[in-house]
């Protein structure tokens, strides 16, 4: 028996020794690898018997040795997947070994609306949601009022000494004739105390108002009085200021009305960039989310703050998904890709995406993913009565082999989240069905040829 023989068959008997070795201490519970356990067992018992024919010379050899490969090839494929490394479970092994679930085939619901001239006048407005817009309160500022817990400084004046507050042996050790009374603290009925006025209303009004609420109730026991009223604490007209701020806090309002971003400044300013955060303010139970840029860059946005409002900071990038036939995902990168910029287009978003694969995608078949509200779909004249909630699953389309494609994916404005998925080219799937019968093709001649040339040097030998 010639060496290159040799080799074959002892590195073939080593393979069905090792097979019949692994079968035994690792035995499927499957029943289609139970199936082939015995065949897989036999083929192995088979090498030795292969050896004996190898020695008896090429009668035995020649036959019975290529149709023992060809035996090991078939039997060696049905158990494979259990053999060879993988990342986890396969889909049939998730869905047979589940105790319980709920499965539904029915298709998510959604929209599907052609970017075209009809509706390209909606979609290039970037980013429809302002704190101008959503709010509907458009007063230029608030006007500052007394609430539960501030605490006020009070000082009462009269025209003469030997009144109400100033005794007469008074009025060279007191000039002006006044008198400054304990901070007072509005109370939870919202009221303070002065003496021989008694309780006075407090909370919701202005402190002139309180002033002439006051002189009028000391007006007939002091000799002329004037009271002035100023605040000494403040607790009811606050603002929070939370999130990624350099010094996060409660803060107090002051009398001339603030702005948005006058209140972020107080709060230490934002600790990342204005393109990277969003700005989330609350009020009477409403929530908004703009982008910090555009605050900065859209004085309207700058909005003056009432009290109670909470004002929240989050660091979050605007980003999109690129999937699909795309020269970045060439090499398997399905990315989430940053804006860099306050606002971006459609056709900027594919060209941070290296733009669409030649030999695979079809330009025809670009797709933008996102969830869109029931009000601005009817505004693109959309049927919305077939769905259930307000925010819906809506997919673009968009033609780039129309020449008037790209001057539409221009004016389309991304919003972040959004998912664009470019689809395959139809032809693309024979192309993979080609290269699979290929490779096949290729795999069973190289195991022929190989099955040919040791038949020769077997009949060389003998």
């Amino acid at each position: 028996m010639g060496r290159f023989t040799t080799i074959w068959v002892n590195a073939l008997l080593g393979l069905g020794l090792a097979l019949n070795q692994r079968i035994i201490r690792a035995r499927a519970a499957d029943a289609g690898f139970q199936a082939t356990e015995g065949t897989l067992l036999n083929l192995g018992s088979k090498f030795v018997g292969a050896r004996r024919d190898l020695d008896r010379g090429p009668s035995f050899f020649g036959g019975r040795f290529s149709r023992l490969i060809a035996a090991l090839l078939i039997a060696a494929v049905l158990p494979a997947c259990s053999l060879l490394p993988g990342t986890g479970p396969t889909s049939d092994d998730v869905e047979s070994n589940a105790t319980g679930g709920l499965r539904d085939s029915k298709p998510l619901p959604y929209a599907l609306v052609d970017v075209s001239s009809n509706t390209i006048g909606f979609l290039s407005e970037p980013n429809l949601i302002s704190f101008q817009g959503e709010f509907a309160d458009k007063r230029p500022k608030p006007t500052q009022v007394v609430g539960v817990g501030d605490i006020l400084n009070i000082s009462i004046f009269e025209a003469a000494p030997g009144g109400l507050f100033t005794p007469a042996t008074a009025a060279g050790a007191r000039p002006g004739n006044f008198v400054d009374l304990p901070p007072q603290a509005v109370d939870q009925k919202g009221s303070i105390y002065v003496p021989y006025a008694g309780e006075i209303p407090t909370a919701g009004r202005t402190i002139p108002e309180i002033q002439q609420a006051v002189v009028a109730r000391l007006k007939n026991r002091a000799i002329e009085p004037q009271v002035v009223i100023s605040l000494n604490q403040q607790h009811s007209s606050v603002v929070s200021v939370l999130g990624d701020v350099n010094t996060p806090g409660v803060l107090a309002l002051n009398s001339v009305g603030e702005r948005l971003l006058a209140l972020i400044a107080r709060a230490g300013g934002p600790k990342f960039e204005a393109i990277e955060s969003y700005v989330t303010l609350q009020r009477d139970g409403k929530r908004v989310r703009v982008l910090l840029s555009r605050v900065v860059h859209d004085p309207r946005e700058n909005v003056f703050v009432r009290p109670n409002d909470v004002i929240f900071i989050t660091h979050e990038a605007p980003s999109f998904t690129a999937l699909g036939a795309l020269n970045q995902n060439i090499f398997g990168f399905n990315t989430e890709i940053p804006f860099d910029v306050e606002t971006l287009t459609l056709t900027q978003a594919l060209g941070k995406a290296a733009g669409l694969a030649d030999q695979q995608s079809d330009p025809s078949a670009v797709y933008v993913y996102r969830f869109e509200s029931r009000s601005f779909l009817q505004k693109l004249g959309v049927d919305t009565k077939r769905f259930t909630f307000d925010s819906i699953p809506t997919i673009y389309h968009i033609n780039l082999r129309d020449p008037s494609g790209l001057l539409l994916a221009s004016g389309f404005q991304m919003r972040t989240k959004d998912v664009v998925y470019i689809a395959n080219a139809k032809v693309v799937d024979y192309y993979k069905f080609l290269t699979l019968l290929n490779n096949t093709a290729n795999t069973v001649t190289t195991v022929s040829n190989a099955v040919t040339t040791v038949n020769a040097a077997a009949h060389t030998k003998y």
